[in-house]
């Protein structure tokens, strides 16, 4: 367990290996190097991005609280607006638990910040309440599996638009699904897009 009451959590060396991890910081959580987190992650940056590199896959829950140092943490979320969320993975695959949240600022139709997926491994982040305005997706060979609570944008979050090599599937829950950057699954894979509530929205890129 990880917790800075007043400041960040900032990784410039070394790696971290465990099976579970929980990160609390008051402004931004940077985790860059090739960590080794075998099974559970939940992060909580209160006010700055998020970042978190692991070499394998892992499940996104809950961190439970230690005593008066170390508060409960549930899910991946950014809590101020128009920060970012970055997950990466080497291999395997990263998911999560039923209600264990991926949410930038407010969640729901609030929700201003965005999400970039990188590395080889997938990503199956299916549950119907997670909430980010901005989509992207780095050069990977995983499956991808992301569903929103409300409108999305597949945009620019460092990584411009959604390049994978492998079968990628986005919906959203309510409002609309825009494509304004390129989403690019490689020859062979499957792309699937869905707006259970909304339109599908084109407005720049395109579908390779």
């Amino acid at each position: 367990r990880l917790q800075s009451v007043a400041g960040k959590v900032d990784q410039t060396g070394g790696t971290i290996t465990a099976g579970t991890l929980g990160v609390n910081a008051a402004t931004s959580i940077n985790l860059a190097s090739n960590n080794a987190v075998a099974t559970t992650f939940a992060a909580k940056a209160t006010n700055g991005n998020l970042l978190f590199k692991n070499a394998n896959g892992y499940d996104i829950n809950t961190v439970a609280a230690d005593g008066t140092q170390f508060t409960l943490v549930d899910g991946v979320t950014a809590v101020a607006a128009s920060t970012n969320i970055t997950l990466e993975a080497g291999s395997g695959t990263v998911t999560q638990t039923s209600g264990k949240l991926v949410r930038t600022d407010t969640g729901g139709s609030g929700a201003t910040g965005g999400l970039e997926l990188k590395g080889g491994g997938a990503f199956t982040l299916t549950d119907a309440g997670n909430s980010v305005s901005t989509l992207a997706a780095g050069t990977g060979a995983g499956v991808l599996r992301y569903v929103n609570a409300g409108a999305l944008t597949v945009g620019t979050v460092n990584s411009v638009g959604v390049t994978r090599t492998g079968d990628t599937l986005i919906n959203t829950q309510t409002g609309n699904l825009t494509l304004a950057q390129s989403i690019n699954v490689g020859t062979g894979n499957s792309l699937r897009l869905q707006s259970v509530a909304g339109k599908v929205d084109q407005t720049g890129g395109t579908i390779t």
